[in-house]
């Protein structure tokens, strides 16, 4: 029977940043993947962003790992020659009644030491983007966007040459405790079954994170969280880009896809809206576009619906469900399940691929025995999502 140091579930961002600090380390890793390559679920279904930290409750584990991983990710990019641009990013009042939602927007970002942002009034705005209509904006000047399927090619590259393996095309049929550690069963593609025993087992499966931690021969029901699917298209827009930055609008239009970014190509794009879904799929429905456009409208009157098309879906687990409010992120040790060896990662979603090399960071601490991070807060709202 195989044996390695640590088997690492999940070979997206955040798993494969994980595989290569361990394996980096010097540990015997095995990455199991279920797809046929890399990064074929979240991390490759968003919008490319490099998030700034400014949404998320001062102290949690979103602000915290945004804060650090978005210095991290610019200079991993930077030495591995991964593609990034510091385009800037507008976050917007839309009316008189915004205007007190954004500057708490701006109280947070100051308190998340996201000192470089700027308070505009509406002439500020329209000097920097003529096509807006709004009532007062934020400037995030450090929030910009990258290449991320090269940034996963670069971490899966430091981790192979650190003498790690990455089996795709591989799932996870059982796990149970043994002594020293976990049996994990390997299912492979042409059906057969492997066994591997590890010391440390890392959860990064993402959507199904939940659905593996459940089938963990031990593991307490109450320990579990429920993990809920939005569901998310990205529409292109047909034309030159209307903004030379990313647009943040206010609520509702933030939650109903009038989200603005751009790609390293240039190419505009709109959205995740948001839908609520029960099973992982990525179909698209166009006739979503009227109400993306709507959202749009709120700070760009002269959208065109024909422009739009939907390009994308993602979905992102999340711990809240619809209408509740934003649940942080679970990084879950034994010292909260009970399972000695067993790193549990729930609801890792936006801004995941951003934080991915901080949370690879505290990920190693806690494989050397260190606490859950932030276990005081992982039952606490965050303030919001930041798409």
């Amino acid at each position: 029977m195989d044996s390695v140091d640590a088997v690492v579930v999940g070979a997206g961002a955040v798993g494969l940043a994980i595989a290569r600090e361990l394996a980096m380390d010097g540990r015997d890793i095995l990455v199991i993947e279920r797809n046929d390559s890399f990064g074929m679920e979240t991390s490759s279904r968003n919008n490319e962003v490099v998030h700034s930290g400014v949404f998320h409750r001062p102290g949690s584990p979103q602000a915290a790992l945004c804060r650090r991983g978005r210095e991290m990710i610019y200079a991993y990019c930077a030495a591995r020659g991964v593609q990034t641009k510091r385009t800037g990013k507008l976050i917007l009042a839309n009316s008189e009644t915004d205007r007190g939602w954004l500057a708490g927007v701006f109280e947070l970002g100051l308190e998340n030491d996201c000192g470089d942002l700027e308070w505009l009034e509406r002439e500020q705005v329209s000097r920097l983007e003529p096509e807006i209509t709004c009532h007062s904006a934020i400037l995030s000047p450090s929030t910009g966007i990258m290449d991320t399927h090269n940034l996963m090619l670069a971490f899966l590259g430091d981790a192979e040459t650190a003498g790690a393996l990455v089996a795709f095309r591989s799932e996870v049929t059982n796990v149970e405790p043994v002594a020293g550690g976990f049996r994990v069963a390997v299912a492979g593609h042409s059906g057969e079954q492997t066994d591997v025993l590890c010391r440390t087992l890392i959860n990064a499966a993402g959507p199904w994170s939940a659905e593996l931690a459940r089938n963990i021969r031990g593991m307490p029901e109450a320990a579990l969280p429920k993990v809920h699917f939005a569901k998310g298209t990205f529409f292109k827009y047909h034309g030159a880009p209307p903004f030379s930055r990313l647009v943040v609008p206010s609520q509702p239009a933030w939650r109903n896809g009038g989200i603005f970014t751009l790609d390293l190509g240039g190419q505009g794009k709109f959205g995740p809206d948001e839908e609520w879904v029960n099973v992982v799929e990525y179909g698209l429905d166009n006739g979503r576009a009227a109400g993306v456009a709507n959202a749009i409208r709120n700070y760009w009157p002269n959208v065109r619906t024909e422009a739009l098309s939907a390009e994308y879906a993602g979905v992102r687990p999340r711990l809240n469900g619809p209408g509740e409010p934003p649940i942080d992120w679970l990084l879950q040790g034994p010292d909260l399940h009970g399972q000695e060896g067993l790193i549990n990662l729930f609801g890792i979603e936006s801004p995941g691929v951003t934080s991915s090399l901080a949370i690879a960071e505290e990920v190693a601490q806690m494989v050397e025995g260190a606490p859950s991070p932030f276990a005081r807060v992982a039952d606490q709202h965050s303030q919001q999502d930041e798409n």
